[in-house]
């Protein structure tokens, strides 16, 4: 194939253009470069899921190989990277052509702002393959992405996207530009030996992790041979690649200004909005564009093919791979879930497909450093009236750590597109269930960014990237801040996995694991008996170090206060407290006490912790570590003791958190709601208590907590229901919804004098919950981060398949 990229450079009219793009983006990134340095599968063909592990060590390396590449890039309509650092990127854009404005919407990020009519992955394994679907109402075109990967080699593999479009309605015109860009962020090459001008575009490349490879873009419908592929290419400084849509939009404004400098009168859209045909550099560039433009139904093909694979991709094994994949994954789900078995309609599966494919479709690998303040705070009692973190500390210094990398699910690709340590534990009780050994993988992951004394960053913003979507006052972490541990509920789960799939026996010193029902591969490889042991050994001291930070470091007052218990010790507070906002706790607005005070404790937090003791206390027993087992039972028995005698209201019938007056008198302040539901949530209260049967009327009254649609956050009785900011003061927040469900069947079904009570509840509160979010999803095409109390509507952020996709699981459980 002819090199076009030597001849293109010399094309005189392009130079002064060439010069002056130079100039601005060198301005324009120079200083990003200081920043970042602080800062063929049908039935025959080999499978990333059909691996049988016989050890730790191949579990890992096939599981690496499985999970290297993958659309790790979740703040992006479709884009994709290897778990590597520094490494290769590459990504989709488009936009309009309809007129000048076209590139100042150029389509990249998910954004709220486009309008998209809908746009998620309607099939996504998490693994192998992804079929996304996106409706750009303002461009009249609905964008089909597939992703399938193509296993071989030494590399993690091979993998081919197909990137198809048509209008979404017939009778508009469709004028769209697409540009698909490849990236290098760190050490290698990109070598462009064919700009498509004559054929398929080829580029070759190298780096270190992931070796020689090459990749190809090829248009397999609608060719548009009168409109040939053009290009771009431009040598950024390191870790600039994600800002490729502004040096884009900037590289298309300098080629406007250059053709009207040279008075060229007879320039179509093609050109005027096109890429310049370029290569703005004499080194080999880390930014390459390729733009198609259509105005008719297309298809084109982007190939990455690792030279170590002898499997290459081709149009044939991208679309056998796709149909194996696709029928895979439909009789995965059902086997998984038996949605149909439960008698949902075809589209109500469709939907829980659809939502849990936008979770693991949302997965991304972070990578960069954050911003951490480990300056040193006034002792308690000291200053009370300086609130916040920043106020509460003599001189703020926050530092950029060194880089690290995070592997996780994220709440929502258009708003959160990062990880979230609260909401992670959610995802993973969905993820570990339709893949085991994946979830493991990222809450590993999680685990890993623990420091030594136990704290992990609760808000995970890596990386100039990350930051640029997070406003500032909110970019630093603090490492006093917990935030609630629903880890263990993801590992609780994959503990329900172990015992499902094997029997538990011998005596309390010992878990003696038995065979496993169905054969091993890569999604469940660590529900053997002997990986099991291996990885909750290698986790359980980080658990136990977490553990023993969240006691010493939210430990509240008791004894200084004269309040009475049976236990000295077991009462928490939320550190980072202000006037209006408990962001540790995760119930942001939430009311609490009227001023912030160290005197308070909190119900949840005391929850919180004793849901961690028991929890550990089961994986202390597993591995028999029998001195650990008594402690966690002396903890949790105790704070069982403390959530009675501390935050039972006995005027209110309701739990409660407590303060202190002007006089030093401990006071409880009582705002029913989510706060109050909590000893029931994580299954403290006693099912023989007459306390739950006082919950379960707050939760079914709807003067309190219940609507046609969820419970409420706040009683619509309550003094501060629907005040404010209106965040957790009224809509209904799936999260905790799923885990009254959970509770009332786990816990409170079977035994007790309110079992018909609690029946009732159950019943009509998932029927409630399902019917809901699917029937917003019906009529608005997207999940939602809440719900509005007195309507059912979807409202805040969408799509939201992060623990509102725990609506699976609500689908799963089935009646009682």
């Amino acid at each position: 194939m002819q090199d076009n990229t030597r001849l293109n450079r010399n094309r005189l009219p392009s130079l002064p253009f060439a010069f002056a793009t130079l100039a601005l983006l060198g301005a324009g990134l120079a200083h990003m470069s200081g920043a970042h340095a602080n800062s063929a599968m049908d039935a025959s063909s080999p499978s990333f899921m059909n691996i049988v592990a016989d050890d730790s060590t191949t579990i890992s390396a096939a599981s690496n190989q499985s999970l290297l590449w993958g659309v790790y890039r979740p703040n992006l309509y479709f884009g994709t990277r290897p778990r590597l650092p520094d490494s290769v990127m590459t990504g989709l854009m488009w936009f309009g052509m309809q007129d000048y404005h076209g590139a100042d919407n150029i389509r990249h990020g998910c954004e709220e702002r486009d309008g998209f009519e809908k746009y998620g992955w309607l099939k996504h394994d998490g693994r192998s393959f992804g079929i996304q679907q996106l409706k750009d109402t303002a461009n009249n075109v609905e964008l089909t992405t597939e992703f399938i990967k193509v296993p071989g080699g030494e590399h993690g593999g091979s993998w081919g996207a197909r990137i198809s479009g048509k209008p979404i309605h017939k009778e508009k015109p469709m004028t769209i530009s697409t540009i698909y860009y490849i990236g290098l962020d760190g050490l290698g090459s990109l070598d462009l030996k064919s700009t498509g001008e004559s054929g398929p575009v080829s580029v070759h490349g190298y780096t270190a992790d992931l070796g020689d490879f090459e990749f190809s873009i090829v248009q397999t419908k609608n060719a548009n041979s009168a409109r040939p592929i053009r290009y771009a290419g431009i040598t950024l400084p390191p870790g600039s690649v994600w800002r490729v849509k502004d040096i884009t939009r900037e590289i298309i404004i300098q080629h406007i200004k250059a053709i009207h400098e040279h008075g060229k009168t007879d320039a179509d859209m093609d050109e005027i909005l096109g890429m310049p045909n370029v290569v703005f550099s004499s080194t080999p560039p880390t930014l390459l564009n390729f733009q198609l433009n259509y105005d008719a139904p297309f298809e084109f093909e982007v190939r990455f093919n690792s030279k170590s694979s002898p499997n290459p991709v081709t149009t044939e094994s991208i679309s056998s791979g796709l149909d194996t994949a696709v029928k895979a994954f439909d009789k995965r789900f059902e086997k998984t879930f038996e949605l149909k078995k439960l008698g949902f309609s075809d589209s109500m599966v469709d939907f829980a497909k659809a939502t849990l494919s936008n979770l693991v479709g949302g997965i991304g690998y972070f990578y960069g450093s954050a911003i951490v303040d480990e300056s040193p705070t006034y002792e308690d009692g000291q200053n009370e009236h300086l609130e916040g973190p920043v106020a509460r500390r003599p001189q703020p210094n926050p530092q950029l750590t060194s880089p690290a990398s995070l592997f996780s699910a994220v709440p929502s690709r258009s708003f959160f597109p990062r990880g979230f340590y609260w909401d992670e534990g959610f995802h993973q009780t969905l993820i570990g269930q339709w893949d085991n050994d994946l979830s493991l993988e990222v809450i590993e992951s999680w685990y890993n960014r623990q420091d030594n004394e136990g704290w992990v960053q609760r808000e995970q913003i890596l990386g100039d990237e990350a930051r640029s979507r997070v406003p500032k006052e909110f970019q630093v972490q603090y490492p006093e801040h917990a935030n609630p541990p629903t880890l263990l509920t993801a590992i609780n789960g994959y503990l329900d996995r172990l015992q499902a799939a094997a029997s538990f026996g011998g005596d309390s010193s010992q878990a003696v694991l038995g065979a496993l029902d169905g054969a091993r591969d890569v999604t469940n490889a660590r529900l053997d008996p002997e990986h099991a042991q291996q990885f909750l050994a290698k986790l359980y001291p980080k658990l136990r170090t977490n553990y023993n930070w969240m006691r010493k470091t939210m430990q509240g007052g008791i004894r200084q206060y004269g309040r009475m218990s049976r236990s000295r010790v077991e009462g928490y507070r939320w550190r980072g407290r202000t006037m209006g906002h408990t962001l540790t706790s995760g119930l942001d607005d939430y009311p609490r006490a009227p001023t912030p005070h160290t005197g308070e404790l909190h119900v949840d937090l005391l929850c919180w912790i004793g849901y961690m003791g028991q929890n550990l206390q089961n994986i202390a027993q597993i591995l028999g570590e029998e001195d650990d087992v008594e402690e966690f039972e002396d903890h949790y028995h105790a704070i069982r003791s403390n959530v009675d005698d501390l935050h039972w209201s006995d005027e209110h019938k309701a739990y409660c958190d407590l303060t202190v007056n002007e006089s030093d008198e401990s006071v409880q302040v009582c705002h029913k709601g989510y706060i109050s539901l909590f000893p029931m949530l994580l299954g403290i209260v006693d099912a023989q208590s007459v306390k739950l049967g006082h919950i379960l009327d707050m939760m079914y009254d709807p003067k309190e907590l219940w609507t046609p649609y969820g419970l409420r956050s706040l009683s619509a009785s309550n003094e501060f229901f629907g005040t404010g900011e209106n965040y957790w003061k009224g809509p209904i927040w799936i999260n905790l919804n799923y885990l009254a469900v959970h509770s009332l069947k786990k816990n409170y079904l079977g035994e007790g004098p309110h079992q018909a009570k609690a029946k009732k509840i159950y019943n009509e509160l998932r029927n409630n919950l399902v019917n809901n979010i699917y029937n917003e999803y019906e009529r608005t095409g997207y999940v939602w981060e809440q719900y509005n109390d007195a309507t059912g509507h979807g409202q805040r952020s969408h799509p939201f398949t992060g623990w509102t996709s725990m609506v699976v699981k609500l689908m799963q459980m089935g009646s009682a």
